[in-house]
């Protein structure tokens, strides 16, 4: 009987313990120069990352429930970004290049095709997030997101506090940067997308994350990098794609049934 009343006790007072956590201290203001020149570094690294190449596991809860798939991924700066979806036994379901001048995708199951101007809606129905070449690269290195000017956004810092062991930055386009105490990029806040990386990856001395969490209102998806190389020799036709003879060219509605948030659904 004494043990079930202290067990009862340990029960009744232990939870309000947790409750009484230590409080944060306040935000403290953080001189931006010096935090833009964090930035810059940061930025300056991940461009670094010139050209990548590796498989990328993929999973996660979309509109369609959950999902699973596995990416190969190789891109090479400024434009070039080749993505292809495997299917059972290493097949391909589907293959996706950019370039400066649009996006091709070639569906060699069904021979058919999608070429458009507009490379991050059609990424968008893909992979459930319009993301152009550029923020799939800045996602990959490290960056969560271009921050140099080359997508059209402002990158430069505007206001910075500190608090804890986090510090975070607002842009001038309304992003939002927390950066943790090893002053490594933790998340990045953009109006379509939250990216965030929870792996201490840089000590760890890896050139490129192994953990990334895309997120949406919508959708929520862990990218696991595996066997990447980076700026290593491409191969000579890494992003050219030859569209089959006969197929048949598609609108970018048609190709949400093969979007990888819905692999899983399919597979059943």
């Amino acid at each position: 009987m004494n043990l079930a009343r202290v067990a009862l006790v340990a029960a009744l007072v232990l939870p309000g313990c947790r409750r009484n956590l230590p409080a944060l201290p306040p935000p403290t203001p953080v001189d931006v120069v010096e935090i833009q020149t964090i930035l810059d570094e940061l930025v300056r690294a991940a461009e670094s990352v010139r050209r990548y190449q590796g498989f990328v596991r993929i999973r996660g809860r979309g509109p369609e429930g959950g999902f699973s798939g596995r990416l190969v991924v190789v891109f090479e700066r400024p434009h070039h970004l080749r993505v292809d979806l495997l299917g059972a036994f290493g097949s391909t379901r589907w293959s996706a290049v950019t370039s400066a001048s649009g996006i091709t995708v070639v569906f060699p199951g069904p021979k058919q095709y999608v070429r458009e101007a507009d490379s991050a809606d059609v990424v968008g129905r893909l992979l459930g997030v319009p993301l152009s070449s550029v923020e799939v690269m800045a996602l990959l290195a490290g960056a969560g997101a271009p921050m140099d000017g080359s997508d059209g956004h402002d990158g430069s810092a505007i206001v910075a506090h500190r608090q804890g062991s986090v510090t975070t930055v607002r842009l001038g386009d309304g992003r939002r940067i927390e950066l943790d105490e090893e002053a490594q990029i933790a998340l990045v806040q953009t109006s379509r997308y939250r990216a965030s990386y929870p792996s201490p990856w840089k000590r760890r001395g890896r050139h490129v994350p192994d953990t990334i969490v895309l997120e949406t209102d919508t959708m929520h998806a862990t990218l696991s990098p595996e066997d990447v190389d980076v700026n290593v020799a491409l191969a000579s036709d890494a992003f050219v794609i030859e569209i089959p003879e006969g197929a048949e060219r598609l609108r970018p509605s048609d190709v949400a049934g093969e979007a990888v948030f819905v692999v899983r659904q399919q597979q059943r």
